[in-house]
């Protein structure tokens, strides 16, 4: 029976819509608001700063690991569980782009608006929030995308040069040399 869900789940993952591999798009722009909770905004553009997204309240999160000032969301995957409130959530970044580690390994930089992120070793999991936000069952099919290499749940980037990013930015994928 295990094998008949995980194929399943994995048929699931293969009927999502394929994104571009080295020239996506970013789609939604969404800030969390400093002190609220479960407050999320969207915007048509951010200042991005050295330490994230400014008005978004994970820059002055003091628990915040280390490489996960700006996080990222694939919409296909965001659509499929958060259906037309995708924005909910509360990813930085939602994105036309693949996210697998294939495509996107540890220190692959993302040049986006004025602005290049690179892709940290902080790996980006279901929170509690996302848990009570979407059900365990969405949770269970980001987390089983995410042990197959597709991200699922989005990948955490950390600021490699501050700029201004907008919704309909390009993305373009530079590749980190041999």
């Amino acid at each position: 029976m295990a094998l008949d869900l995980s194929i399943r789940h994995d048929l699931w993952l293969k009927r999502l819509p394929s994104s571009p591999s080295d020239g996506g798009r970013v789609e939604a722009l969404v800030v969390r608001p400093p002190g609220s909770v479960g407050v999320r905004e969207s915007r048509d553009s951010a200042e991005v700063l050295s330490d994230g997204l400014e008005g978004d309240k994970w820059r002055h999160d003091d628990e915040a690991p280390d490489g996960s000032q700006v996080s990222l969301i694939n919409v296909h995957m965001s659509r499929a569980v958060a259906g037309a409130g995708s924005v909910l959530t509360g990813d930085n970044l939602h994105v036309d782009l693949d996210l697998s580690e294939a495509n996107l390994p540890i220190g692959t930089r993302l040049e986006i608006g004025t602005c290049v992120l690179e892709v940290s070793e902080v790996p980006h999991r279901p929170c509690k929030a996302f848990l009570e936000r979407f059900g365990a069952a969405a949770a269970k099919r980001v987390a089983r995308a995410g042990r197959t290499g597709r991200r699922g749940r989005g990948v955490m980037c950390r600021v490699a040069q501050p700029g201004t990013i907008s919704v309909s930015d390009g993305i373009r994928v530079l590749r980190p040399g041999p």
